[in-house]
């Protein structure tokens, strides 16, 4: 089958991370996040599958600078770094609390448009309340809906499945698939 064609790839790699060291609170809980997690390389080969105009690429503060030459690896430049404001998170060895993540934004040259009637509405900062561990917030989506109204769009890494996206992930009825070979392909006609 041949691969389909997206504008817009949004994804949120499982980046190599565990809980956290000394368990005092909670001795019992397993180390290991409730998901499998990749290496950067596996995250580039995955991601050197698609050849969108606009890559969201979700990323927390260990890996904002991977990220970034991820990206640029793959033929994107840098349009801005939006922070998700969560609320709440979790406090690295007993020291601050990690209460963001990244939502980095990147094009292809030339930047393709966004939706005239949505220039300036937006700003960097994403507020809204964590709900479940790397469940990701509902008005991102909603962003990226509002920028490229009637584009194509894939989620990569995905967790649940969304009207007018493709997806793929390992917890989602995924519309496209990989082939023995390791390269996708799309399961729709």
């Amino acid at each position: 089958m041949k691969n389909k064609k997206y504008q817009i790839i949004y994804a949120d790699p499982p980046w190599k991370q565990t809980k956290g060291g000394l368990r005092r609170s909670r001795p019992n809980q397993d180390k290991d996040l409730d998901y499998p997690t990749l290496g950067l390389d596996r995250i580039i080969e995955i991601l050197k599958e698609f050849d969108g105009k606009i890559l969201f690429l979700w990323t927390i503060d260990k890996y904002l600078f991977d990220a970034q030459k991820i990206a640029e690896l793959l033929g994107y430049k840098l349009h801005a770094r939006l922070i998700w404001d969560k609320g709440n998170g979790v406090a690295p060895a007993f020291t601050v609390r990690f209460s963001h993540e990244y939502l980095l934004w990147f094009y292809k040259s030339p930047m393709f448009p966004i939706d005239k009637k949505v220039r300036g509405k937006y700003t960097t900062v994403i507020r809204e309340k964590a709900i479940k561990h790397s469940k990701k917030p509902i008005s991102a989506y909603e962003l990226i809906e509002s920028l490229y109204p009637n584009q194509k769009k894939i989620e990569l890494f995905a967790r649940n499945k969304r009207q007018g996206w493709d997806v793929w992930g390992k917890e989602v009825n995924s519309d496209i698939q990989l082939n023995s070979e390791g390269k996708f392909f799309s399961s729709q006609p």
